[in-house]
């Protein structure tokens, strides 16, 4: 009787803020042993925040590495209550991405805004398959010699700007001068823009780019918001709420809207001579909606289309995806180069021999293998993306491993790049390990800066070219050299995106003519 009479005079007030406590804890553990109750070991999570806080000490690919080393190939986290298996298994991920994919299939989105979900990138299921049915043959080929030209032409002024540097004897901050150059590629490629950015920075397409790309966070709070409460999901979708500032995203909106109305107003011979991304877009698109009829005699088929705002998705992330991701590997090969002049040198002379001092063709790309060994090398080293998922649609088991319905599959990419079970001495740069032969024998899946199987990147063959167009065009005038701020080695940002804490610099020295 004593203690039911302390229980009385508890203020009402007490009680609910005791309920109140309680009832916190309750949702901010809610799913933390999902993964313990599997067998699934892995480090304990946070309460609401699961384990995405622990990356902030180390970053995201040296905390997994670590995991990996105190728990095994497969391990558990937890994004909020999210449950995330992290698999280091090749032959566990070769079912995921590959022979299980119509059960992986989708990637767990957080928060994305209007139009720019429309991008293939967020879409999932049969959406994801139609659409990227439509768009694969824009980069067949065909389309990329068609592509060819202005690229060339935003390669002569990025070799341009850096023979001014040479001349001059000033240090380079790389990465700005191949993000300008990305962004003309895009400009041109994409949307038939000549922006100049390389010359121009106030131009409003390119002033918005920056700002788009200067401010976009990944881990962004209404980002971190929909990982702990996932309730809030359908209000941030209602306010428009993403990954990227608002101001530029909407500038790019309405520009691409604006020229899709153009095109649509010009008459057949303009618009048959543009080759660019936009124009093969809108040959894609259909107003009255998804489905066109075609009657031929007593069969009619169904031919799928996109809808304008489907055709605004992909052309915006297009944008996104190119800009950043072909900078920051053009970036990290200079900086190869420069601390490695002999393989420096091996790329000029196969230049010598395949292009010359022509203006390079789209068959003269293919020729130069050593140059995508680099490429490739350095994509290994410094994947611009550092992890990829999978949600699982069913529940699965795969080599002993439960993993139960939609739950995240976390693909570790730069841990598993830098695995020496994976590649001899992984902190090496050796280029020969993308030869015909080391290819051919080696487990692909332990190179996954493009993805692997059906959601491999779908422009990975126009980053290849976009990437060797600039190698060539300034290989040919300078040579990439360390100075006094090239670091020996490079220190990153916490993130999912590989960046660099400063910029690299490196010197640039001319070319003697009489090589080409």
């Amino acid at each position: 009787m004593g203690w039911l009479n302390i229980f009385e005079y508890i203020p009402t007030w007490t009680w609910l803020i005791i309920i109140m406590f309680v009832l916190l804890y309750m949702y901010g553990t809610k799913g933390h042993d999902v993964l313990s109750k599997l067998g699934i070991p892995g480090p304990k999570p946070i309460l609401f925040f699961g384990n995405i806080l622990q990356f902030g000490k180390v970053g995201t690919a040296l905390q997994l590495w670590e995991w990996k080393k105190q728990f095994g190939t497969v391990f558990g986290i937890y994004f909020g209550s999210q449950p995330v298996i992290v698999v280091h298994d090749l032959d566990i991920l070769k079912e995921v991405m590959v022979k299980d994919f119509p059960h992986f299939t989708d990637r767990a989105i957080t928060v994305s805004r209007a139009y720019v979900e429309k991008g293939i990138f967020f879409q999932s299921g049969v959406n994801w398959k139609r659409i990227r049915n439509i768009i694969t043959p824009t980069f067949s080929s065909s389309k990329l010699k068609l592509m060819i030209g202005p690229i060339n032409k935003c390669g002569g002024l990025l070799s341009n700007n850096l023979v001014t540097k040479a001349k001059k004897g000033e240090t380079v901050d790389v990465k700005h001068y191949f993000g300008v150059y990305t962004m003309d590629v895009i400009a041109r490629t994409a949307f038939g823009l000549d922006t100049d950015s390389q010359n121009n920075p106030d131009e409003p397409f390119v002033d918005n780019a920056r700002k788009l790309f200067a401010t976009a966070k990944f881990t962004s709070t209404a980002n971190l918001l929909s990982i702990i409460f996932p309730f809030l999901r359908p209000l941030l979708k209602v306010l428009d709420v993403g990954i990227f500032p608002s101001g530029p995203v909407n500038f790019f909106v309405r520009s691409i809207k604006a020229m899709i109305e153009e095109r649509k107003t010009e008459d057949e011979a303009t618009r048959s001579k543009r080759t660019d991304f936009l124009e093969l877009l809108l040959k894609a698109e259909s107003e009255e909606g998804n489905d066109i009829h075609v009657t031929n005699g007593t069969q009619t088929k169904v031919i799928k289309r996109l809808t304008v705002e489907e055709m605004i998705g992909q052309a915006f992330l297009f944008f996104i995806a190119g800009y950043e991701t072909t900078a920051s590997t053009l970036q990290f090969i200079s900086y190869n180069l420069a601390k490695n002049p002999g393989v420096q040198e091996k790329v000029i002379k196969e230049i010598e021999t395949h292009v010359g001092d022509r203006e390079p063709t789209y068959d003269d790309i293919n020729k130069l293998t050593y140059m995508e060994q680099v490429i490739l090398e350095t994509l290994r080293h410094y994947p611009p993306v550092i992890t990829v998922n999978r949600k699982a649609s069913t529940d699965v088991d795969i080599k002993g491993v439960h993993i139960p319905k939609d739950a995240m599959v976390m693909i570790p990419i730069y841990s598993i790049q830098h695995d020496p079970e994976n590649y001899e001495n992984p902190e090496e740069f050796r280029p020969e390990r993308f030869d015909a032969a080391t290819r051919q024998e080696s487990n692909p899946i332990t190179f996954l800066p493009f993805g692997y199987g059906p959601r491999l990147c779908i422009g990975m063959r126009l980053a290849l070219l976009e990437t060797k167009i600039a190698l060539v065009c300034l290989l040919r005038r300078v040579r990439f050299a360390k100075c006094s701020e090239t670091p020996d080695k490079l220190d990153f940002k916490t993130g999912g995106i590989l960046s660099t804490k400063d910029p690299i610099k490196v010197a640039v020295e001319l070319v003697p003519k009489q090589n080409f």
